[in-house]
Order: C-alpha cells, then sequence, then structure tokens
C-alpha cells in the first residue's frame, strides 16, 4: 500500500515521487484527529507483526505500553498536534507479541488546502538497535558514575567535568572545580616535577595510562586514587578530553603506611638483635675454641700420663721381680755362709798343726763374716725396697684408676664440645637466613614506598 501518495496531489506534483521514498523508506500510520488509525503502510504492520485490518480503527494507544499512553504528557503532545504543532519523539512500540520496539519518529499534522488540520501522520524509523546499545551504553555509565569518581579535562588540562563521588572525596563544590586547571588537585611537589609534564604529554598524544595517583582536598588531606586516564576523541577524530576514572584507595595507602612504619621497626629491632646475637655467638665461639683448645691438650697430657702411669706399674711390676729374685739369692747366701763357716770349723780342726793353714783359714773365716754382714745388711735392705716397692704399687694402681676415670670424664667432656660444634653451626646459619630475610623484608618495603 502506497500511503503517502493517497494524499491528493496535482498529477504533476513533484511532491509525489518523494511521498514514494518517503512510504518506501519509513513506518508511516495516519490518524484522524481523535486518534484512530485511518491508514498504515507495509512498513509498519512489517514492524508491529499486525495485519492491517487488525489496526485500522483502533486507537492509537494500541501500540504504546500503558504507561506512555496514561502519561498526561502524551495526551497534552496530542493536543498540539491537533493544534497544527509537529513533535519529534523516540517512543517504544509495542508489537502484536508484546515485544518494544523503539521509533525514532516524527509526528505532524496534515492540513488541508485551506490550513485546516485533517489527520496526523506518524514517520517513525526503528531504532531498537541503536536504542539498546545507547540503553547499555548509559548503564555502564550510570554504574561507573555511581562506583567511581570521575573527572573530565580538557587537552589542556582544565577541568571539564566531575562528577559527585570525586568531589565528595576531594570536599570540593562543583563551581570551585570546574574551569580550573588539574594542578589545583595535585601535590605542589608532583605539579614542579618533569614527571607531571611527561604524564600529560603522554595523555594528550592519546596513551591510556594507569597509575596511583596523590591528589590534595580542599582541606589538605591527602587523597590517593587507583586512576585510569583514558582519551576520547570527538567525531573529527581529534581529541576532545581526557577522562580520569578513579577508586578511592586512600585507606588501603594509609593502611600500607602504617604496615611499612610496623615492618620498618620490626627490621629495625631485628637487625640490632641478629647485631647483638652475632656478638654473643662470636663471644662464645671464642670460648668454645678456647675450651676446645684447652680439651685437647688436655687430652694429651691424660694420654700421657696413663701411659706414665701404665709405664710406672709395669717398672714396679719389673722392679718387685728382681727384688724377689734377690732376696731369694740372699736368703741362700745365708745359706752358704752357713755352710762355709761349717767347713771352715772342719778344717780348723783338720789343720790345727799347721799354722800356714791356720793363717789361711783366719783369712777365709774373716772374708766369711764380712759376707755374711754384707748378706744381711742387703738382705735387709732388699726387704725394706720390697715394702716400698708394694707401697708404691698400691698408690701406682690408685693413680692408674683415678687417671683412667680422669681420661674417661675429659673424653666425655671432648665428646660434649663437639656435639656442642654442629648447633653453633645451626646458630649461624638460622642468624645469616634471618638477616636475609630481612633484607628480603627491606626490598619489599622499597616495592611498597613506589
Amino acid at each position: 500500500m502506497n500511503l503517502l501518495t493517497s494524499i491528493t496531489v496535482e498529477p504533476n506534483d513533484v511532491f509525489a515521487d518523494i511521498f514514494g521514498m518517503i512510504d518506501a523508506a519509513f513506518f508511516v500510520a495516519e490518524f484522524d484527529l481523535k486518534g484512530n488509525v485511518i491508514r498504515v503502510n507495509d512498513n509498519f504492520l512489517s514492524l508491529t507483526g499486525y495485519d492491517e485490518e487488525e489496526v485500522v480503527g483502533l486507537h492509537h494507544s494500541l501500540f504504546l505500553s500503558d504507561d506512555v499512553a496514561a502519561a498526561p504528557e502524551y495526551d497534552l503532545c496530542w493536543v498540539d498536534l491537533c493544534a497544527g504543532k509537529s513533535k519529534s519523539v523516540i517512543l517504544p512500540w509495542v508489537t502484536k507479541s508484546g515485544e518494544l520496539k523503539w521509533v525514532e519518529e516524527t509526528v505532524g499534522p496534515v492540513k488541508d488546502r485551506y490550513g485546516k488540520v485533517i489527520r496526523i501522520v506518524r514517520i517513525g524509523v526503528d531504532v531498537t538497535d541503536q536504542h539498546d546499545i545507547l540503553a547499555d551504553l548509559q548503564g555502564k555509565v550510570e554504574a561507573i558514575d555511581h562506583s567511581q569518581a570521575v573527572v573530565e579535562f580538557d587537552p589542556a588540562g582544565n577541568i571539564l567535568n566531575a562528577n559527585s563521588n570525586f568531589l565528595s572525596l576531594m570536599g570540593y563544590d562543583p563551581s570551585e572545580v570546574i574551569g580550573n586547571h588539574h594542578d589545583m588537585l595535585l601535590d605542589p611537589d608532583f605539579v614542579r616535577s618533569a614527571e607531571s609534564r611527561a604524564f600529560w604529554r603522554s595523555l594528550v598524544k592519546g596513551k591510556t595510562i594507569a597509575r596511583q595517583v596523590k591528589n590534595i582536598g580542599k582541606d589538605g588531606r591527602e587523597v590517593w586514587f587507583e586512576a585510569s586516564y583514558g582519551p576520547v576523541y570527538g567525531p573529527d577524530g581529534k581529541l576532545c578530553k581526557i577522562v580520569k576514572f578513579a577508586n578511592d584507595i586512600t585507606d588501603k595507602v594509609e593502611s600500607l603506611t602504617d604496615l611499612k612504619t610496623v615492618l620498618e621497626t620490626g627490621f629495625d629491632e631485628a637487625d640490632h638483635a641478629i647485631g647483638r646475637f652475632n656478638e654473643s655467638y662470636e663471644t662464645l665461639s671464642a670460648s668454645w675454641r678456647k675450651a676446645h683448645a684447652h680439651m685437647e691438650v688436655s687430652a694429651m697430657v691424660a694420654a700421657r700420663l696413663v701411659s706414665s702411669v701404665d709405664e710406672t706399674a709395669q717398672r714396679m711390676t719389673e722392679l718387685r721381680s728382681v727384688a724377689d729374685y734377690a732376696f731369694d739369692h740372699a736368703i741362700e747366701s745365708d745359706a752358704a755362709v752357713s755352710a762355709l763357716e761349717e767347713a771352715i770349723d772342719v778344717l780348723r780342726d783338720c789343720a790345727r798343726d799347721d799354722p800356714a793353714i791356720i793363717k789361711q783359714i783366719d783369712v777365709l773365716e774373716k772374708c766369711i763374716g764380712v759376707s755374711a754382714r754384707i748378706s744381711t745388711t742387703v738382705r735387709a735392705d732388699i726387704n725394706a725396697m720390697l715394702c716400698r716397692v708394694a707401697v708404691v704399687s698400691l698408690a701406682v694402681d690408685q693413680q692408674a684408676e683415678i687417671t683412667h676415670q680422669v681420661r674417661g670424664e675429659m673424653h666425655g667432656i671432648q665428646t660434649v664440645l663437639e656435639t656442642t660444634q654442629r648447633p653453633f653451626e645451626d646458630m649461624i646459619t638460622a642468624s645469616d637466613d634471618i638477616a636475609m630475610i630481612v633484607g628480603r623484608g627491606r626490598e619489599a618495603l622499597a616495592v611498597l614506598e613506589r
């Protein structure tokens, strides 16, 4: 159906082709002044899902949602249309199946040649896809606006807009920041730095930058943001503004600062403790080395003492054996002397008439007497020596027992000293490990500072 060409025009009217083009490209519907459908074109029927006989004669509210049709603004709009005014609107149309279709339409009156409004025409195009995209974008923008602090800057760095989240965190009213340069929000030391200038140059060149930034609130309070700066381009492809999306991380930064302070204090105390431990370890280690050296000397002396005692005991045993042998021979000598004396008595009886023999016998008897006295003396000395040897042997045996006991105890001491060497080594290893851990902790603190 060619709806618009149904309007009476002169045969040579140049607008006839234009009406045909509109009818072919747009959704078109005609209504009487009460709002009832007079005609609809095929595009309209295709959009709404109705057949022509299902809609002709029915009120236009059939195609609108209840809330739109019942709104006072819509009734006022219809009054304006009947009064000859045109409207451009975007409205949700309700199809036969109940689906919403968003239509951008121009609604205007059709007048007769006398200027009287005789009907209303709605010409529209389906913008559902665009509307859904825009609605999705708008939803995302609103979600960002509600959850994040947002600031917009022109390429020169002047503040174009700031949302309520940002203004609330910084303590400003919109009039206090909009139109001013963003330097007013930054740490003065950073503003004066080469880093600040390089940062803004990168943004103007279209680079997207994510970083932590320190802002200074109206009251001088530090406000830390985890921020992302991104370029926004206009239809001509040129940079028109820079948008900052940020999350407040002030509490986290303050917590990290407190943690850093606590860690630094802890690391300092750990350093002092390690120093004291190392000093104690060095003193203890020196004492241990001295004790070990003395123990080695003592062990050598003990070994020599044991060896000497054992040798002395052996000598005493040998001496006792020799003394016993000498004593036995002394007794035999006494027996021999007695036998010689008896033999001399016999000789003296036999040679009493020979003075020369008697003289020799006297000499021999004198020698035997001397030998007897010597033998008696030797036997007494040997007997005394045997007594002393017995006493010395007993003392040597006791000394040997004590010496062996001392040697055993010293061996135990040496074992303990050797056993403590491993804990000493473990202690210094632990000290080195603690120092290494403290060093790594300080490296982590350096990362926190950045």
